[in-house]
């Protein structure tokens, strides 16, 4: 074994034996030639020999720098495995903007709505509050059939509609017409109500001469649309037929009606049981009070008059704001019209709306409401019927003025 101290290091390396503790060996010179160490025989003279450098570079990177760290790290001593750990992120200078966050964008606050705009929903609810529950009521209707006569008169300017009041008792075979009305609007001026006595003797087509609620008995609607259409010589637009059993719901509904009369009234065969003066009456009371005739001096024409009363009454209460404003009551209302009533066949929207818009204005007063010129109410028949003689003068005269479209002239047949 040699005493060279290189020699024995490269000889530990290469079999893997511990290295001894040696000085650390002279750094070479640049030229190859050892550099004498003081400390390790530099002091006798001696030079070293270091060993020769090998050229690595034809290996690579990773050749060359192998035996240097081979030869750096002792067997002896290994080194530790370095724990690893999470990358650092680099520290952020103070001064340097914030990342960007990709976070959720906060929600955006919906703003209050305005006063006004709820006022305007409020409106068009209420609107359609008002146009919707009438057309609802009018799905709710019943029909009747109307005339198809081919000798119908030629029809008029403005709206007439023939309302006509049908009562169906229990006792009573069959229904009758007691209320028969001719409801008409012109063009211009003023709508007028017009009684036709049920007891007025009149011809009905294909029967000869009659009261006139035998029409209806006869033939129904129809007939009895023929009949005043030729008595009167106005050409009908519509037909409303008023249900006695559903008038009581409608006076119900609007709260009641207030009536007057000038002395005690005790009706047995009406059921009216009234004192002097004035009274609200509602449901039998009220269909009593446009029932009686017997105990009323004029008979039937007193009747006529009282049924006109309580129409344009109850179409007034009706129409007040108490009644449109409360949703309940304008249901209510609505809904008790649609069962009281039955439309023709032919009756369309339009004369519907005429017919409305005539009882609102004789309800409030600017209109009129008459009773055909009457020349006799005790006539007899040859049959010892009592009827209801016309004036027949009069009557055309009052029939030619509506034929016409002209109501301007009509205040002289009020009696």
């Amino acid at each position: 074994m040699t005493d060279d101290p290189d020699r024995q290091a490269d000889l530990d390396w290469l079999y893997g034996r511990p290295a001894a503790e040696q000085p650390e060996p002279p750094r070479p010179s640049p030229g190859g030639a050892a550099v004498p160490d003081a400390a390790a025989g530099g002091a006798a003279g001696r030079p070293r020999v270091s060993t020769p450098a090998y050229d690595t570079s034809h290996l690579g990177s990773r050749a060359a720098e192998q035996p240097r760290a081979r030869h750096s790290a002792s067997p002896s001593r290994p080194q530790p495995a370095q724990a690893s750990r999470p990358p650092q992120r680099p520290a952020q200078h103070p001064s340097a903007a914030p990342a960007p966050q990709h976070a959720r964008p906060a929600p955006r606050k919906r703003r209050p709505r305005s006063p006004l705009r709820i006022i305007v929903i409020l409106l068009v609810a209420f609107v359609v509050w008002l146009v919707a529950v009438p057309v609802i009521a009018l799905g709710r209707m019943g029909s009747v059939e109307e005339s198809n006569s081919a000798y119908r008169l030629a029809r008029q300017p403005g709206t007439a509609v023939l309302l006509v009041g049908s009562d169906s008792r229990e006792g009573v075979d069959g229904a009758r017409a007691d209320t028969i009305l001719i409801l008409y609007r012109p063009p211009t001026g003023r709508s007028v109500l017009i009684s036709l006595p049920r007891d007025s003797y009149v011809t009905i087509p294909g029967y000869g001469q009659n009261k006139l609620n035998a029409a209806y008995s006869y033939g129904g609607a129809a007939l009895l649309q023929d009949t005043v259409e030729q008595a009167t010589g106005v050409q009908l637009d519509g037909y409303l037929e008023i249900g006695f059993e559903g008038f009581t719901d409608l006076v119900n509904a609007v709260g009641g009606i207030e009536v007057c009369v000038d002395t005690a009234v005790n009706d047995e065969l009406s059921g009216l049981d009234l004192p002097a003066g004035c009274s609200l009456i509602k449901g039998d009371m009220a269909l009593a009070y446009v029932r009686m005739r017997y105990s009323d001096p004029e008979g039937d024409i007193g009747r006529a008059k009282r049924q006109r009363e309580v129409i344009g009454k109850v179409v007034a209460k009706a129409a007040t704001p108490s009644t449109i404003l409360n949703p309940i009551k304008y249901w209510s209302t609505a809904m008790a019209v649609a069962s009281m009533l039955n439309k023709g066949d032919q009756t369309g929207l339009l004369d519907l709306m005429g017919a409305g818009m005539a009882l609102l204005s004789v309800s409030g007063g600017n209109g009129l409401s008459l009773v055909v010129p009457i020349a006799s109410t005790d006539g007899w028949t040859d049959d010892g019927q009592s009827v209801v003689i016309w004036d027949d003068a009069a009557a055309a005269e009052l029939f030619g003025n509506i034929a016409r479209g002209d109501t301007s002239d009509l205040d002289r047949f009020i009696s």
